[in-house]
């Protein structure tokens, strides 16, 4: 009988991580642990929603005013320009007699 070679040959070696690369994934996994740590002793959840809240309004605060700014520098500009109201102004109707 022919002796057959176990080891290599029947695909098996192949399936089976090398020690570098157990190594490298133990590794990652401790690295990500460490930083979930790290941010649950450092940061307080109640904090970081309130900052980010008052970013919101911060932002929506800015923005709203940012908006006025520039529809009344656009309606001096189209007065200058033109000669004429902006035609966005509401304007007072004639009322329709009935």
């Amino acid at each position: 009988m022919a002796r057959r070679d176990l080891g290599r040959h029947d695909g098996v070696a192949g399936l089976m991580p090398n020690r570098r690369d157990v190594v490298v994934e133990q590794l990652d996994e401790l690295r990500t642990d460490l930083e979930a740590l790290w941010v649950a002793l450092t940061r307080d959840p109640k904090k970081e929603a309130r900052k980010e809240r008052v970013w919101t309004m911060l932002a929506g605060v800015l923005g709203a005013a940012a908006t006025m700014g520039a529809r009344r520098a656009a309606t001096r500009a189209w007065n200058v320009l033109t000669g004429e109201v902006p035609p966005t102004q509401q304007r007072p109707r004639p009322q329709k007699t009935t």
